[in-house]
């Protein structure tokens, strides 16, 4: 995978809900080739867990224009497990679907910035797309 890759150093008592490698993994059967970085990041909004974005190509000076990046929030140490397993069972083949799909989108939906979030609560996953 040729993205930049980033963690933050956690304080005791939070995890990761992702294991880098079960997510190269995914980006690499599905063949994702414009993702520019993957951060994993400490919790900064209420059950996020996941999100994928898409930096339209409307901005010629970004260095990340026309491409995608994915980050990982942290989770609770005991929310670790449940969380795991929402993101294995369905969450990073939605957010890889997204990515391919982005990859894949016409001029008009790859001109503006787009967003997939997942959120993890009340033992499901919830997919906010924009």
């Amino acid at each position: 995978m040729g993205y930049s890759f980033s963690k933050a150093k956690l304080p005791k008592g939070n995890s990761y809900p992702l294991k880098r490698s079960a997510l190269d993994r995914a980006l690499g059967q599905a063949n994702v080739k414009d993702l520019v970085s993957v951060s994993y990041l400490r919790t900064q909004r209420p059950n996020e867990v996941m999100r994928a974005d898409y930096h339209g190509d409307h901005r010629n000076d970004y260095f990340a224009s026309g491409k995608t990046s994915v980050t990982i929030y942290s989770v609770h140490g005991e929310e670790r497990a449940a969380t795991e397993s929402a993101l294995l069972n369905e969450g990073v083949n939605a957010i890889v679907d997204w990515l391919v799909k982005a990859e894949t989108a016409g001029s008009t939906w790859r001109a503006a910035n787009h967003q997939l979030v997942l959120e993890f609560a009340s033992q499901s996953l919830l997919q906010i797309e924009s």
